[in-house]
């Protein structure tokens, strides 16, 4: 149903061409790439592997490739490693554009607020777990998801339709998308003094239920535990594969000290 993972290795440089304060949680930032990139449309969710310079000498180290194209990384350049979603790619002029979540620390996060025009950092690759495939299909994610669906939902194939339920920090993060009658979105303000709403909102949601329903999500760790039961309760039939809830972050790690996949 969803289709195979596909995967796309590149050592490539990207080059700083504009960054825009874009609302109340993200900057995005657009590059130039000095290799071309496989970007499929077709791709659900798409994202890639950005390597930032290695702090003490201000170099970026790319991983070797071995006889398979396998990227062959050891710990210190894993430690530089960040998987960020595709917002958009041209292929024609290889550029290509990137929305930051704001967070006042994480490597990449720190990188984005203080990134000015000719700033460099590497891509090691691009990735894409799910392919568009005549589903109903439902997005699910918070603040740091909202690059992710937005991209899904802007290519979104005449035979697919969607669902998405995003719960964002300010309603500067709405983001505005093209009307489209096989898309429905839902936005929900973070607030604090309902902690539970995200969750309660989903359980309350009338998800289409087909036989070639697939779900994705992406958000951090323990919410995506507690959406990840909340949806198999509530759809106990579907099959295992249908589910595909992602553990962007989780609170107090960085990348690579947990588990994207429980």
């Amino acid at each position: 149903m969803a289709g195979s993972k596909q995967k796309n290795i590149v050592n490539a440089l990207l080059t700083v061409l504009n960054v825009e304060k874009l609302s109340h949680s993200f900057i995005r930032i657009n590059f130039s790439c000095d290799e071309q990139l496989t970007v499929n449309p077709l791709w659900i969710c798409p994202h890639l592997k950005l390597l930032f310079a290695e702090p003490s000498t201000g170099k970026i180290i790319f991983p070797q490739l071995d006889e398979n194209n396998k990227i062959v990384i050891n710990d210190k350049i894993r430690q530089l490693v960040r998987s960020y979603s595709i917002r958009h790619y041209d292929e024609t002029t290889q550029q290509l554009t990137i929305d930051f979540a704001i967070h006042q620390e994480g490597l990449a996060s720190v990188w984005a607020q203080q990134a000015k025009i000719n700033d460099q950092i590497g891509i090691v690759g691009t990735a894409a777990k799910l392919m568009f495939n005549q589903q109903s299909l439902v997005l699910i994610g918070d603040i740091t998801a909202v690059p992710a669906i937005c991209y899904t939902l802007e290519h979104l194939p005449n035979n697919v339709t969607a669902q998405a339920f995003v719960e964002v920090n300010h309603s500067t993060d709405i983001m505005a998308l093209p009307a489209n009658p096989n898309a429905n979105v839902s936005w929900l303000i973070r607030d604090v003094n309902q902690p539970n709403q995200f969750i309660e909102a989903i359980k309350k949601a009338n998800i289409v239920n087909s036989d070639n329903l697939l779900i994705w999500g992406g958000m951090e760790r323990d919410l995506a535990q507690q959406i990840r039961h909340t949806l198999k309760d509530k759809y106990p039939n579907l099959p295992a594969d249908a589910f595909h809830i992602i553990s962007y972050w989780r609170q107090g790690f960085a990348e690579g000290e947990f588990k994207h996949r429980e």
